[in-house]
């Protein structure tokens, strides 16, 4: 695939794409296929979405194109008011709002269509086992289930009627200069119109309109001469300026670290680098997480080169170790840093719970320094705190990460 798009001068290496951040990655995708030369506000959203998603959500690739899917059928571009354009919304989402012109298409509702509605129909219950009332499908039968299922019909017919032309009121009265209606010709063999649709509601008006006369399909009322006055800001033009997106490497930017992870002495980079290595792994499920959790703490400024080379090796060591490595698999269902509360509400963190398809959990905890009776007693207590629930653990594994990784099974 990344050969043909050589055929159109569109140059992309893979690798190095996968290697970027994700909004960085997606401006890199725009630039390399030249999609603006101008400012375009379906691609400014597109990375506006996209640097949202990163900042709230994480960096991963996958997550975020679920996430996309998943919004794709509601998302859109918000136009800013006083713009010469179209906003489209449902009747309902109108409500309470007005505009200078408004078109109403689709004008021909059923005003008693429903989607498979029930109705509570009464029982005696002597004869239905106690039950009082059961939950029938509701059709125009009802009219004939006795006097109660008359009323039914009748209460329900008029709660439709009602609905309905409440949602027409809403509808017609939206505009404040001109309303444009488009509805169809709904009128039978013998040329009477359907009372049951807005369309024989609006056939009926122009009856009474006209003289009881029908023989045109348009029809207008009132003067189309515009009477409010423009506001002074929908006169300002709108300019496109060109797009601009350049990758940080051709500024030459060097970022800088924050202070509080330097690493000056010897003491302090044992502890930050304890730190620096919980937060980054709780930022891994699996070892296909590695690169792109790195990546995440150096756009973030948080580490530097340097040590996101030394990190890295760390956390392939955990990652790797012949006792761990079953555990970093996308076999089981992990949970990093989850808040759990106990029966007696005390809150616990594991570091890292791998649970399988038999509920069974292994617990893992990530240590710094010598080992310590407070570590096990520690991991023994999310162990009575989990199995409260409906889980079983089947180990506890403390990980000691200094100058090399310690690995105990409790």
């Amino acid at each position: 695939m990344f050969k043909k798009f050589e055929e159109y001068q569109i140059y992309l290496n893979p690798n190095q794409l996968l290697q970027l951040p994700l909004y960085d990655l997606a401006e890199a995708i725009v630039r390399h296929f030249n999609l603006v030369a101008t400012s375009n506000a379906y691609i400014q959203f597109y990375l506006d979405f996209v640097l949202e998603y990163s900042q709230k959500q994480g960096t991963s690739l996958s997550g975020f194109l679920e996430h996309a899917n998943q919004k794709k059928d509601t998302i859109s571009i918000v136009s800013p008011q006083g713009q010469n354009a179209v906003q489209i919304m449902t009747i309902h989402k109108s409500k309470g709002l007005e505009f200078p012109i408004v078109i109403f298409p689709y004008a021909d509702l059923d005003i008693y269509r429903e989607i498979e509605p029930k109705e509570w129909f009464p029982l005696q219950p002597e004869n239905f086992n106690g039950f009082s009332n059961t939950l029938l499908h509701y059709t125009k039968d009802f009219e004939h289930y006795g006097d109660i299922g008359k009323r039914i019909y009748n209460r329900h017919q008029a709660a439709l009627e009602l609905d309905n032309i409440n949602l027409l009121y809403v509808a017609l009265t939206r505009p404040i200069e001109q309303l444009f209606i488009i509805s169809k010709s709904n009128v039978s063999s013998k040329e009477l119109e359907n009372p049951k649709t807005y369309a024989g509601l609006f056939i009926n008006f122009l009856k009474q309109q006209q003289g009881g006369q029908e023989s045109q399909s348009t029809y207008a009322f009132g003067n189309v001469l515009k009477t409010s006055q423009e506001k002074a800001s929908s006169k300002e033009l709108v300019e496109h300026h060109e797009f601009i997106s350049t990758s940080k490497e051709s500024h030459d930017i060097k970022i800088v670290t924050n202070s509080g992870y330097l690493w000056n002495s010897e003491q302090e980079k044992a502890i930050e680098k304890g730190n620096l290595i919980h937060n980054i792994m709780s930022h891994i499920k699996t070892k296909e997480d590695i690169v792109f959790a790195i990546t995440h703490f150096q756009d973030r400024a948080i580490i530097n080169l340097k040590q996101a080379d030394a990190l890295q090796k760390t956390i392939l060591q955990i990652v790797e170790h012949d006792q761990l490595k079953p555990y970093f698999t996308s076999e089981n269902t992990i949970y990093n840093e989850r808040d759990i509360i106990s029966k007696n509400k005390a809150i616990v963190r594991p570091d890292r719970m791998v649970v399988n398809s038999n509920n069974e959990v292994v617990i893992i905890d990530y240590k710094t320094g010598s080992e310590s009776k407070k570590h096990q007693q520690q991991i023994e207590n999310y162990q009575t705190i989990i199995e409260e629930m409906p889980y079983k653990v089947i180990n506890k594994i403390l990980v000691y990460i200094n100058e090399d990784i310690r690995v105990i099974s409790i």
